[in-house]
């Protein structure tokens, strides 16, 4: 299990503070898995998950609305179509999505080694622009970037000296891009869809 001294000494901001003892080593095992699919394969998850996601929400949503206005019925309308409609809106923020994760690791990881609010707001703002921009252009090169800087994070919980944990997540990023752009359909080798 992850000590509450290494928590403190390594990156221990990436983890809830209310997560202790095995709950904060099942967390961050949770987290070391999405990093390593997103590396391996985002483009082949990150938009199903964005669906996901954003369809429960629009399902929330709209089952709420839904039961305001027609009851049981309404309720269970309001669910499918916010479903639906939700996931069809994730999958159009894909792109911010990603730039938002990005700019939160980054924010949490800048603040963390610099101690500098400044500083690391800053370089929330420039991961944000970067996440966008990237996985605008190439969605295996975002998701495999983001990946990374979460797997930066995870490592760090584990006690990895932040050097070592750079070095590992770079090298992690690089091969998964490598081999999410190399598994690209040679239809789509120009363009990302």
């Amino acid at each position: 299990m992850i000590s509450g001294s290494s928590l403190a000494a390594y990156g221990g901001h990436l983890l809830p503070r209310f997560l202790l003892g095995l709950g904060s080593t099942l967390y961050a095992l949770v987290l070391l898995i999405l990093a390593l699919a997103l590396i391996f394969a985002g483009r082949s998850i990150i938009k199903a998950l964005a669906f996901l996601v954003a369809g429960l929400a629009g399902a929330t949503f709209g089952a709420v609305l839904g039961s305001l206005v027609l009851g049981l019925l309404g309720t269970i309308l309001g669910a499918v179509l916010g479903f639906v409609g939700g996931g069809l809106i994730g999958l159009l923020l894909v792109h911010i999505g990603i730039g938002l994760a990005l700019g939160y690791f980054g924010y949490v990881i800048t603040r963390d080694i610099t101690h500098v609010f400044l500083l690391a707001v800053i370089a929330a703002i420039l991961l944000f622009v970067v996440g966008i921009v990237i996985a605008s252009r190439l969605l295996e090169l975002g998701t495999a970037v983001l990946g990374g800087v979460i797997l930066y994070g995870v490592l760090t919980v584990f006690g990895i000296a932040p050097f070592f944990a750079v070095l590992i997540a770079i090298v992690a990023s690089i091969t998964g891009f490598y081999l999410q752009y190399s598994r690209r359909p040679s239809s789509q080798m120009k363009f990302n869809t």
